[in-house]
C-alpha cells in the first residue's frame, strides 16, 4: 500500500450526517416531500454496481437517512 497511488475520494472529508438534520418545519417537510430520494439512492446503486466501485462508501453514508432526508442529506447525493 505504500506505492499505491492517491486518488480522489468521492465525498468530502469530514461530512457528518445526522438525524437532527432532517426537517422539522411545514415548510422543510413539503420541500423534501418532492424530492425523490430513494429514487435517487437506487440510480446510484446501479452505478456503483456497473461502472463505479468507488462512490460505493459515500452511497452506503447517504442511504442511511432514506427514511427521514433533511435538507443537508439531500445535499449529500450532490457529492455522491
Amino acid at each position: 500500500m505504500e506505492h499505491s497511488k492517491r486518488e480522489f475520494l468521492p465525498m468530502r472529508h469530514g461530512i457528518k450526517l445526522s438525524k437532527k438534520q432532517s426537517p422539522k418545519t411545514d415548510e422543510e417537510l413539503k420541500r423534501m416531500s418532492n424530492i425523490p430520494y430513494a429514487s435517487a439512492v437506487g440510480s446510484i446503486q446501479y452505478v456503483v454496481q456497473c461502472t463505479r466501485p468507488n462512490i460505493a462508501y459515500a452511497l452506503s453514508v447517504t442511504s442511511r437517512y432514506q427514511a427521514c432526508t433533511g435538507g443537508a442529506l439531500g445535499r449529500g447525493q450532490e457529492h455522491s
